[in-house]
């Protein structure tokens, strides 16, 4: 039997580079206000949230008709 010598495992081969835009100052920027974007879409805002959260609390409790001391007599 005979053995081979040399590479055991083969890699596949890289793909090429992908054609890049040269980094002008006009493309930093976009590439900076896209980030800026990113970024402004994914922060949370806790206070909207909350007052989201009451909306929709006083929304189920008009559909259902009910009060502040329905809510604490179920504790």
């Amino acid at each position: 039997m005979k053995m081979r010598h040399g590479r055991t495992h083969s890699r596949p081969a890289s793909p090429p580079p992908a054609r890049q835009e040269p980094l002008t100052d006009r493309r930093f920027e976009d590439l900076l206000q896209q980030a800026s974007a990113f970024f402004a879409a994914t922060e949370r805002n806790p206070e909207a949230e909350k007052q989201a959260a009451i909306a929709e609390i006083i929304e189920s409790m008009e559909q259902y008709g009910l009060t502040v001391e329905d809510l604490r007599a179920t504790r």
